[in-house]
Protein backbone atom coordinates (compact mmCIF):
# COMPACT_ATOMS: atom_id res chain seq x y z
CA UNK A 1 0.00 0.00 0.00
CA UNK A 2 1.28 3.19 -1.28
CA UNK A 3 0.45 6.78 0.59
CA UNK A 4 1.19 10.14 -1.04
CA UNK A 5 0.43 13.60 1.05
CA UNK A 6 1.23 16.82 2.24
CA UNK A 7 3.75 16.58 4.95
CA UNK A 8 2.68 17.92 8.96
CA UNK A 9 6.03 18.50 10.92
CA UNK A 10 5.98 17.55 14.74
CA UNK A 11 9.15 18.08 17.25
CA UNK A 12 9.52 15.39 19.55
CA UNK A 13 7.42 14.00 22.56
CA UNK A 14 4.03 14.41 21.15
CA UNK A 15 1.76 13.44 24.05
CA UNK A 16 -1.90 12.00 23.85
CA UNK A 17 -3.04 14.64 25.64
CA UNK A 18 -1.76 17.34 22.86
CA UNK A 19 -3.03 15.10 20.12
CA UNK A 20 -6.24 14.93 21.78
CA UNK A 21 -6.99 17.09 25.15
CA UNK A 22 -8.60 15.34 27.90
CA UNK A 23 -11.80 17.63 27.92
CA UNK A 24 -13.32 15.99 24.96
CA UNK A 25 -12.74 12.49 26.10
CA UNK A 26 -16.25 11.46 27.21
CA UNK A 27 -17.98 11.81 24.04
CA UNK A 28 -18.03 9.14 21.50
CA UNK A 29 -18.86 11.13 18.51
CA UNK A 30 -15.57 10.63 16.14
CA UNK A 31 -16.16 14.24 14.31
CA UNK A 32 -15.45 16.06 17.47
CA UNK A 33 -12.28 13.89 17.89
CA UNK A 34 -10.89 15.22 14.34
CA UNK A 35 -12.33 18.84 14.90
CA UNK A 36 -9.75 18.77 17.71
CA UNK A 37 -6.46 17.16 16.98
CA UNK A 38 -3.27 18.00 17.48
CA UNK A 39 -5.21 20.99 19.27
CA UNK A 40 -2.64 21.22 22.21
CA UNK A 41 -0.02 21.80 19.60
CA UNK A 42 -1.48 22.96 16.25
CA UNK A 43 -4.95 24.75 17.36
CA UNK A 44 -5.17 25.31 13.12
CA UNK A 45 -4.55 22.16 12.04
CA UNK A 46 -7.82 20.11 12.25
CA UNK A 47 -9.05 23.23 9.76
CA UNK A 48 -6.30 23.13 7.20
CA UNK A 49 -4.99 19.18 7.19
CA UNK A 50 -6.73 17.63 4.34
CA UNK A 51 -7.06 14.18 3.75
CA UNK A 52 -4.19 11.58 2.78
CA UNK A 53 -1.74 14.23 4.83
CA UNK A 54 1.40 12.84 6.59
CA UNK A 55 2.20 13.83 9.97
CA UNK A 56 6.49 13.64 10.45
CA UNK A 57 7.34 13.95 13.71
CA UNK A 58 10.75 12.86 16.25
CA UNK A 59 11.30 10.59 18.76
CA UNK A 60 8.56 9.32 20.69
CA UNK A 61 5.44 10.11 19.41
CA UNK A 62 2.01 9.21 21.07
CA UNK A 63 3.61 8.80 24.73
CA UNK A 64 1.51 10.06 27.69
CA UNK A 65 -1.57 8.26 28.62
CA UNK A 66 -2.58 4.68 26.68
CA UNK A 67 -6.11 6.31 25.28
CA UNK A 68 -6.87 5.32 22.22
CA UNK A 69 -8.77 8.23 20.97
CA UNK A 70 -5.20 9.80 20.06
CA UNK A 71 -4.97 7.24 17.32
CA UNK A 72 -9.11 8.04 16.39
CA UNK A 73 -8.71 11.80 16.28
CA UNK A 74 -5.88 11.27 13.93
CA UNK A 75 -7.38 8.73 11.55
CA UNK A 76 -10.85 10.45 11.42
CA UNK A 77 -9.31 13.85 10.54
CA UNK A 78 -7.78 12.06 7.11
CA UNK A 79 -4.23 11.34 8.09
CA UNK A 80 -2.80 8.89 5.76
CA UNK A 81 0.30 7.83 7.81
CA UNK A 82 2.07 8.71 10.69
CA UNK A 83 5.60 8.86 10.47
CA UNK A 84 7.96 8.96 13.43
CA UNK A 85 11.54 8.46 14.48
CA UNK A 86 10.10 6.45 17.39
CA UNK A 87 6.48 5.52 19.38
CA UNK A 88 5.38 5.58 22.19
CA UNK A 89 4.61 1.05 22.89
CA UNK A 90 0.73 1.87 23.38
CA UNK A 91 0.24 4.03 20.92
CA UNK A 92 1.98 1.85 18.59
CA UNK A 93 -0.21 -1.04 19.28
CA UNK A 94 -3.01 1.39 19.68
CA UNK A 95 -2.81 2.05 16.04
CA UNK A 96 -2.12 -1.07 14.41
CA UNK A 97 -5.73 -2.46 15.99
CA UNK A 98 -7.58 1.16 14.94
CA UNK A 99 -5.93 0.90 11.48
CA UNK A 100 -3.77 3.99 11.63
CA UNK A 101 -0.64 3.35 9.03
CA UNK A 102 2.50 4.37 10.69
CA UNK A 103 6.38 4.06 9.82
CA UNK A 104 8.91 4.19 12.75
CA UNK A 105 12.22 5.13 10.86
CA UNK A 106 14.54 5.63 13.94
CA UNK A 107 15.34 9.21 13.20
CA UNK A 108 13.84 12.42 12.29
CA UNK A 109 12.60 12.69 8.28
CA UNK A 110 14.17 16.10 6.98
CA UNK A 111 11.56 17.63 5.17
CA UNK A 112 9.67 20.98 5.48
CA UNK A 113 6.28 21.49 5.90
CA UNK A 114 3.83 21.13 3.02
CA UNK A 115 6.64 18.71 0.92
CA UNK A 116 5.22 15.65 -0.74
CA UNK A 117 6.06 12.54 1.32
CA UNK A 118 5.51 9.12 -0.32
CA UNK A 119 4.95 6.17 1.74
CA UNK A 120 5.28 2.52 0.81
CA UNK A 121 3.91 0.90 3.94
CA UNK A 122 4.67 -3.04 3.58
CA UNK A 123 8.60 -2.13 2.18
CA UNK A 124 8.33 0.14 5.25
CA UNK A 125 9.94 3.35 3.39
CA UNK A 126 9.68 6.82 2.79
CA UNK A 127 10.24 9.36 0.02
CA UNK A 128 10.70 12.73 0.68
CA UNK A 129 12.61 15.38 -1.28
CA UNK A 130 14.16 12.85 -3.84
CA UNK A 131 15.33 10.77 -0.97
CA UNK A 132 14.42 7.14 0.21
CA UNK A 133 14.67 6.42 3.71
CA UNK A 134 14.33 2.80 5.24
CA UNK A 135 11.72 2.41 8.33
CA UNK A 136 11.39 -0.47 10.08
CA UNK A 137 9.59 -3.10 8.31
CA UNK A 138 6.72 -4.69 10.34
CA UNK A 139 6.25 -8.16 10.71
CA UNK A 140 3.82 -9.89 8.41
CA UNK A 141 0.80 -10.32 10.79
CA UNK A 142 1.05 -6.78 12.28
CA UNK A 143 1.29 -5.63 8.73
CA UNK A 144 -1.69 -8.37 7.49
CA UNK A 145 -3.94 -6.69 10.83
CA UNK A 146 -2.95 -2.87 9.50
CA UNK A 147 -3.65 -3.54 5.85
CA UNK A 148 -6.73 -4.82 6.67
CA UNK A 149 -7.97 -1.78 8.76
CA UNK A 150 -7.10 -2.73 12.10
CA UNK A 151 -8.02 -5.86 14.40
CA UNK A 152 -12.05 -5.53 14.07
CA UNK A 153 -11.76 -5.56 10.14
CA UNK A 154 -9.25 -7.91 10.16
CA UNK A 155 -11.15 -10.33 12.06
CA UNK A 156 -14.24 -9.47 9.58
CA UNK A 157 -12.66 -9.86 6.93
CA UNK A 158 -11.30 -13.15 7.83
CA UNK A 159 -14.49 -14.51 8.43
CA UNK A 160 -15.59 -13.22 5.33
CA UNK A 161 -13.38 -15.15 3.41
CA UNK A 162 -14.15 -18.46 5.40
CA UNK A 163 -17.68 -17.88 4.49
CA UNK A 164 -17.12 -16.85 0.97
CA UNK A 165 -14.79 -19.52 0.27
CA UNK A 166 -17.34 -22.24 1.91
CA UNK A 167 -20.18 -20.82 -0.24
CA UNK A 168 -18.64 -20.41 -3.33
CA UNK A 169 -20.20 -22.77 -5.06
CA UNK A 170 -23.87 -21.73 -3.97
CA UNK A 171 -22.85 -17.77 -5.01
CA UNK A 172 -22.44 -18.94 -8.54
CA UNK A 173 -25.69 -20.32 -8.74
CA UNK A 174 -27.43 -16.82 -7.65
CA UNK A 175 -30.22 -16.15 -9.34
CA UNK A 176 -29.82 -12.17 -8.93
CA UNK A 177 -25.51 -12.85 -9.17
CA UNK A 178 -26.01 -14.74 -12.82
CA UNK A 179 -28.89 -12.09 -13.78
CA UNK A 180 -27.96 -11.80 -17.86
CA UNK A 181 -30.55 -8.68 -18.62
CA UNK A 182 -29.42 -7.10 -15.01
CA UNK A 183 -25.67 -7.76 -16.11
CA UNK A 184 -26.30 -6.17 -20.02
CA UNK A 185 -28.25 -3.48 -18.40
CA UNK A 186 -24.71 -2.68 -16.41
CA UNK A 187 -22.75 -2.73 -19.62
CA UNK A 188 -24.86 -1.07 -21.74
CA UNK A 189 -24.81 1.93 -18.83
CA UNK A 190 -21.72 1.92 -19.00
CA UNK A 191 -20.84 2.08 -22.60
CA UNK A 192 -17.09 0.48 -22.61
CA UNK A 193 -14.90 0.72 -25.52
CA UNK A 194 -13.27 -1.91 -27.09
CA UNK A 195 -9.76 -0.77 -26.20
CA UNK A 196 -11.35 0.06 -22.56
CA UNK A 197 -9.15 -1.52 -19.70
CA UNK A 198 -11.57 -2.82 -17.31
CA UNK A 199 -11.25 -3.61 -13.22
CA UNK A 200 -14.35 -5.70 -11.61
CA UNK A 201 -13.52 -5.38 -8.29
CA UNK A 202 -14.59 -7.79 -5.22
CA UNK A 203 -15.56 -9.73 -8.25
CA UNK A 204 -16.63 -13.05 -6.45
CA UNK A 205 -17.51 -15.40 -8.91
CA UNK A 206 -17.13 -13.42 -12.32
CA UNK A 207 -20.34 -12.60 -13.32
CA UNK A 208 -19.89 -8.70 -14.34
CA UNK A 209 -16.39 -9.74 -15.41
CA UNK A 210 -18.05 -12.03 -17.89
CA UNK A 211 -20.18 -9.87 -19.52
CA UNK A 212 -17.06 -6.50 -19.97
CA UNK A 213 -14.65 -8.86 -21.50
CA UNK A 214 -17.39 -9.83 -23.93
CA UNK A 215 -17.48 -5.92 -24.97
CA UNK A 216 -13.74 -5.20 -25.12
CA UNK A 217 -11.27 -6.64 -26.84
CA UNK A 218 -7.87 -4.99 -27.09
CA UNK A 219 -6.88 -5.37 -23.43
CA UNK A 220 -7.92 -8.75 -20.71
CA UNK A 221 -10.74 -7.38 -18.34
CA UNK A 222 -9.02 -8.27 -14.10
CA UNK A 223 -11.40 -9.08 -11.73
CA UNK A 224 -10.25 -9.01 -8.33
CA UNK A 225 -11.28 -10.38 -5.03
CA UNK A 226 -9.58 -11.31 -1.55
CA UNK A 227 -11.22 -15.01 -1.52
CA UNK A 228 -9.37 -17.13 -3.24
CA UNK A 229 -12.44 -19.87 -3.74
CA UNK A 230 -14.09 -17.68 -5.72
CA UNK A 231 -12.15 -17.35 -7.83
CA UNK A 232 -11.48 -20.71 -8.55
CA UNK A 233 -15.02 -20.93 -9.49
CA UNK A 234 -14.58 -17.98 -11.64
CA UNK A 235 -11.88 -19.73 -13.36
CA UNK A 236 -14.09 -22.75 -13.70
CA UNK A 237 -16.31 -20.97 -15.42
CA UNK A 238 -13.89 -18.93 -17.44
CA UNK A 239 -12.87 -21.89 -19.12
CA UNK A 240 -16.18 -23.25 -19.74
CA UNK A 241 -17.02 -20.26 -21.39
CA UNK A 242 -13.69 -20.22 -23.62
CA UNK A 243 -13.04 -16.28 -22.49
CA UNK A 244 -9.60 -15.13 -22.89
CA UNK A 245 -9.21 -12.03 -22.07
CA UNK A 246 -9.76 -12.17 -18.42
CA UNK A 247 -7.66 -12.60 -15.88
CA UNK A 248 -8.18 -12.90 -11.97
CA UNK A 249 -6.39 -11.70 -8.80
CA UNK A 250 -6.72 -12.40 -4.91
CA UNK A 251 -6.91 -8.71 -3.92
CA UNK A 252 -8.66 -6.61 -1.16
CA UNK A 253 -11.38 -3.72 -2.94
CA UNK A 254 -9.05 -1.75 0.17
CA UNK A 255 -6.38 -1.84 -0.77
CA UNK A 256 -6.06 -2.19 -5.11
CA UNK A 257 -2.30 -3.15 -6.00
CA UNK A 258 -2.28 -1.19 -9.00
CA UNK A 259 -0.56 2.19 -10.18
CA UNK A 260 -3.08 5.13 -10.34
CA UNK A 261 -4.67 5.36 -13.39
CA UNK A 262 -4.70 2.27 -14.42
CA UNK A 263 -8.35 1.32 -15.94
CA UNK A 264 -10.74 2.67 -18.29
CA UNK A 265 -13.34 1.50 -16.35
CA UNK A 266 -13.54 -0.04 -12.26
CA UNK A 267 -16.87 -1.67 -11.18
CA UNK A 268 -18.09 -3.49 -7.98
CA UNK A 269 -21.54 -5.37 -8.09
CA UNK A 270 -23.22 -6.59 -4.82
CA UNK A 271 -20.34 -6.46 -2.95
CA UNK A 272 -20.14 -2.82 -1.16
CA UNK A 273 -22.00 -4.12 1.60
CA UNK A 274 -19.41 -6.38 2.43
CA UNK A 275 -16.15 -3.22 2.74
CA UNK A 276 -15.37 -2.10 6.47
CA UNK A 277 -14.40 0.84 4.76
CA UNK A 278 -16.17 1.82 2.39
CA UNK A 279 -14.53 5.18 1.71
CA UNK A 280 -11.27 3.76 1.75
CA UNK A 281 -12.89 1.25 -1.01
CA UNK A 282 -14.05 4.28 -3.32
CA UNK A 283 -10.85 6.11 -2.76
CA UNK A 284 -8.73 3.35 -4.38
CA UNK A 285 -11.53 2.86 -7.29
CA UNK A 286 -11.86 6.22 -7.87
CA UNK A 287 -7.12 6.09 -7.76
CA UNK A 288 -6.97 3.24 -10.18
CA UNK A 289 -9.05 4.63 -12.36
CA UNK A 290 -8.38 7.27 -15.77
CA UNK A 291 -9.39 10.87 -15.65
CA UNK A 292 -12.43 10.80 -17.52
CA UNK A 293 -12.70 7.11 -16.67
CA UNK A 294 -15.89 5.36 -15.28
CA UNK A 295 -16.49 3.88 -12.04
CA UNK A 296 -19.30 1.65 -11.68
CA UNK A 297 -21.21 0.98 -8.06
CA UNK A 298 -24.12 -1.51 -8.03
CA UNK A 299 -25.63 -2.69 -4.65
CA UNK A 300 -28.89 -3.52 -2.61
CA UNK A 301 -30.25 -1.06 -1.20
CA UNK A 302 -31.45 -0.22 2.36
CA UNK A 303 -34.55 2.11 3.39
CA UNK A 304 -34.15 6.05 3.84
CA UNK A 305 -35.96 5.66 7.12
CA UNK A 306 -33.15 5.13 9.59
CA UNK A 307 -35.75 2.55 11.53
CA UNK A 308 -36.74 0.59 8.67
CA UNK A 309 -32.34 0.23 7.45
CA UNK A 310 -31.39 -0.37 10.95
CA UNK A 311 -34.04 -3.69 11.31
CA UNK A 312 -33.36 -4.54 7.48
CA UNK A 313 -29.43 -4.05 8.49
CA UNK A 314 -30.01 -6.24 11.55
CA UNK A 315 -31.25 -8.82 9.95
CA UNK A 316 -28.51 -9.08 7.17
CA UNK A 317 -25.87 -9.12 9.52
CA UNK A 318 -27.71 -12.31 11.60
CA UNK A 319 -27.96 -14.21 8.31
CA UNK A 320 -24.53 -13.21 7.30
CA UNK A 321 -21.78 -11.85 10.01
CA UNK A 322 -19.45 -10.99 7.28
CA UNK A 323 -22.56 -8.19 6.20
CA UNK A 324 -21.04 -4.47 7.38
CA UNK A 325 -24.12 -2.67 6.30
CA UNK A 326 -26.30 -1.78 3.38
CA UNK A 327 -26.95 1.90 2.62
CA UNK A 328 -29.88 3.99 1.37
CA UNK A 329 -29.32 5.44 -2.40
CA UNK A 330 -28.63 9.06 -1.08
CA UNK A 331 -26.03 7.73 1.11
CA UNK A 332 -24.20 5.64 -2.19
CA UNK A 333 -24.48 9.16 -4.60
CA UNK A 334 -22.85 11.38 -1.49
CA UNK A 335 -19.89 8.65 -1.28
CA UNK A 336 -19.30 9.26 -5.19
CA UNK A 337 -19.88 12.33 -5.12
CA UNK A 338 -17.26 13.06 -1.62
CA UNK A 339 -14.74 10.94 -3.92
CA UNK A 340 -15.22 13.95 -6.80
CA UNK A 341 -16.97 11.75 -9.20
CA UNK A 342 -20.22 12.93 -11.17
CA UNK A 343 -23.18 11.07 -11.24
CA UNK A 344 -24.14 10.16 -14.52
CA UNK A 345 -26.43 7.51 -14.72
CA UNK A 346 -29.00 5.83 -11.77
CA UNK A 347 -30.85 3.05 -12.73
CA UNK A 348 -33.06 0.99 -9.88
CA UNK A 349 -33.83 -2.90 -10.81
CA UNK A 350 -36.14 -4.73 -8.45
CA UNK A 351 -35.60 -8.22 -7.74
CA UNK A 352 -37.64 -11.03 -5.60
CA UNK A 353 -36.59 -13.69 -3.23
CA UNK A 354 -38.03 -16.39 -1.75
CA UNK A 355 -36.90 -16.82 2.01
CA UNK A 356 -36.32 -20.51 1.39
CA UNK A 357 -33.51 -19.77 -1.36
CA UNK A 358 -32.27 -16.38 0.25
CA UNK A 359 -31.52 -18.38 3.12
CA UNK A 360 -29.47 -21.50 1.09
CA UNK A 361 -26.95 -19.07 0.12
CA UNK A 362 -26.16 -18.15 3.06
CA UNK A 363 -26.75 -21.18 5.16
CA UNK A 364 -26.38 -19.80 8.56
CA UNK A 365 -27.38 -22.81 10.57
CA UNK A 366 -31.39 -23.83 11.17
CA UNK A 367 -31.32 -21.70 14.86
CA UNK A 368 -30.53 -18.38 13.70
CA UNK A 369 -32.29 -19.12 10.01
CA UNK A 370 -35.55 -19.66 12.47
CA UNK A 371 -35.27 -16.07 14.01
CA UNK A 372 -34.56 -14.39 10.37
CA UNK A 373 -37.58 -15.92 9.61
CA UNK A 374 -39.23 -14.32 12.61
CA UNK A 375 -38.15 -10.86 12.09
CA UNK A 376 -39.41 -11.30 8.42
CA UNK A 377 -42.25 -12.51 9.28
CA UNK A 378 -43.00 -9.87 12.01
CA UNK A 379 -41.98 -7.03 9.39
CA UNK A 380 -45.12 -8.13 7.36
CA UNK A 381 -47.59 -5.95 8.99
CA UNK A 382 -45.86 -2.44 8.99
CA UNK A 383 -43.00 -3.31 6.26
CA UNK A 384 -40.68 -3.06 9.31
CA UNK A 385 -37.75 -3.78 6.51
CA UNK A 386 -39.03 -1.62 3.55
CA UNK A 387 -38.19 -4.83 1.37
CA UNK A 388 -42.07 -5.84 1.44
CA UNK A 389 -42.40 -8.67 3.11
CA UNK A 390 -45.28 -10.86 1.76
CA UNK A 391 -46.63 -13.92 1.28
CA UNK A 392 -46.90 -15.93 -2.15
CA UNK A 393 -49.33 -19.21 -1.98
CA UNK A 394 -47.68 -19.66 1.56
CA UNK A 395 -43.94 -18.78 0.67
CA UNK A 396 -42.57 -15.88 2.16
CA UNK A 397 -41.33 -13.52 -0.50
CA UNK A 398 -39.48 -10.10 0.02
CA UNK A 399 -38.15 -7.83 -2.90
CA UNK A 400 -34.83 -5.91 -2.83
CA UNK A 401 -34.37 -3.09 -4.58
CA UNK A 402 -31.21 -2.61 -6.12
CA UNK A 403 -29.37 0.46 -7.75
CA UNK A 404 -26.46 0.10 -10.94
CA UNK A 405 -25.13 3.57 -10.32
CA UNK A 406 -22.10 5.03 -12.78
CA UNK A 407 -20.08 7.67 -11.91
CA UNK A 408 -17.64 9.70 -14.31
CA UNK A 409 -14.22 11.08 -12.79
CA UNK A 410 -13.41 14.54 -13.60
Amino acid sequence: MKIKGKAWIFGDDVDTDAIIPGKYLRTTDMQVFADHVLEGIDPGFAGNVRRGDIIVAGMNFGCGSSREQAVLAIKHAGVGCVVAASFARIFFRNAINIGLPLIETGTKIPCKEGDVVEIDIEDGTVTAGGCEYAGTKMPDFLLEILMDGGLVAHRKKQSAKERFGRRSGAYSKSSILSDKDHLNLIVDLTAPGGSDKVLDVATGNGFLAFEFAKRVSEYNVIGCDMTRDMLLVAERIQGERGIRNLEFRVMDAESLGFEDGSFDIVSCRFAFHHFTDPGKAVSEMVRVCKTGGKIVLVDGLSSEDAVKSEYHNRIEQLRDPSHVRLYSQPELVGMLEAAGLKVIHARNWDADFYFDGWMKIADPGEEIEREVRRMMVDSVADDKTGLRVRFDDGRLLFTYSTVILVAKKE
